[in-house]
């Protein structure tokens, strides 16, 4: 399984190549995407972005007249994210046009592939780009949760670019970041994103395959597309000794016994994650990837960032969050009052979870947190770059002890 999965993944890292190559042959003849933030803050560029790839249904931001980058720039671990500044023409937006876009921005919110060569074929070897361009283009204007405003998606070859709202003039917003979450957050705060989760899973909960596939196709879902299996369980099964050595202090021997048990039964890992029910998650719902609003009944949790989304049981959104974002201590002493809150929020909106299965599946999906932050240190130069990856491990690892998670995996 290793090895078709290395397959896979050189397959895949093979075609990423080859559309980079011919990125740089279309560049040449003035036919890609733009690279680079010089490339992307030239108002004809902005302008056809905003002309040609707004979402479906949207209504264009009229022609950009002037623009100016400001040197504001994100962090992020796989892309480059930063801030553009605007001017448009006046005379190109009329009053109908203002009705249907609201106030114009100032700014928007760029994102594109990173300049790193080994990350960008990483990312388009597994998709995580495409899956966020597709919820750009697809889902941002249908879901009931705050996410920013999209105003341009584009893809092609290799490359993408992102043209979003930036939440910095939303009055009253907070945006965190991967220092926030490494801090750690209060169960209050917990409770606001938990709320934002739950009416984010009661819209899509329970729908078909045919529908689902309609919204997000199940050829970019990153374990049950054909090869998924195999890529992620190479991908664990590569990343679980150079993990080892470079925290040994956290995650000692008996993780890695358990890590390696888990690759072992990964066919019926799968199975359990992702039986019947589903619905569509976040997929990396930690703090920084969350942001606080001001709304007559008080603040409100929206949501960034959404290369993990994908179809699965909600809770491990519930999890990952909690996991992520908390203390072990505190998060020991408030994790059944916070699944509890969950499953209220769920069913303020029409969908019963049972609490036990809630709990079995939160314990389930335990190990996806630890995944992730595993493959996080032993491939580093794929995917973070950032310390705060310890953090997330230290918390996975009390996790994974806290709720027996290997007690679980041996009666699998």
């Amino acid at each position: 399984m290793d090895l078709r999965g290395g397959l896979v993944l050189g397959r895949r890292a093979a075609g990423a190549v080859g559309r980079i190559l011919a990125d740089r042959l279309d560049e040449a003849v003035g036919a890609a995407l733009p690279r680079t933030q010089e490339q992307l803050a030239q108002p004809d560029v902005l302008s056809r972005l905003l002309r040609d790839h707004a979402p479906s249904g949207a209504v264009p931001l009229p022609q950009v007249s002037a623009a100016r980058l400001p040197g504001v720039d994100f962090e992020s671990s796989n892309c480059t994210n930063f801030l553009v500044e605007l001017e448009f023409d006046a005379d190109a937006h009329t009053a109908s046009d203002s009705e249907a876009t609201g106030p114009l921005p100032r700014t928007v919110y760029a994102k594109l592939p990173c300049p790193e060569l080994t990350t960008r074929v990483f990312a388009n070897a597994v998709g995580f780009w495409e899956v966020e361009a597709t919820f750009c283009q697809r889902l941002a204007g249908r879901v009931p949760i705050r996410v920013p405003r999209v105003y341009a998606v584009a893809r092609r070859g290799a490359r993408f670019v992102l043209l979003l709202e930036n939440l910095a003039e939303l009055p009253g917003a907070r945006l965190f970041i991967n220092r926030d979450m490494a801090a750690g957050t209060t169960p209050e705060r917990a409770r606001h994103c938990l709320r934002t989760f739950a009416e984010l899973h009661a819209a899509f909960w329970g729908w078909s395959a045919q529908e689902r596939d309609r919204a997000l196709p199940a050829h970019l879902h990153t374990y049950l597309a054909p090869g998924g299996r195999e890529l992620t369980r190479a991908l664990n099964a590569a990343s679980v000794a150079p993990a080892h050595r470079a925290a040994p202090d956290l995650f000692r021997a008996e993780h890695v016994a358990i890590f390696r048990e888990a690759t072992r039964k990964w066919n019926a890992l799968i199975d359990a994650w992702y039986s019947e029910p589903l619905t569509l998650i976040h997929g990396d719902s930690h703090l920084a990837n969350c942001f606080e609003y001001a709304t007559p009944d008080g603040p409100r949790m929206g949501m960034i960032d959404f290369q993990g989304m994908h179809w699965c049981k909600g809770i491990r959104d519930v999890q990952y969050f909690l996991i992520n974002s908390l203390e072990p201590e505190l998060l020991a002493a408030h994790e059944d009052e916070l699944i509890d809150f969950y499953l209220a929020a769920l069913a303020k909106h029409g969908v019963a979870l049972d609490a036990d299965d809630a709990r079995a599946q939160y314990r389930a999906f335990s190990f996806q947190t630890l995944m992730v932050a595993v493959t996080s240190i032993g491939l580093g130069s794929l995917t973070e770059r950032d310390d705060t990856v310890r953090t997330l491990l230290r918390r996975s690892v009390a996790a994974i002890e806290r709720l027996r998670f290997g007690d679980w995996l041996a009666g699998l």
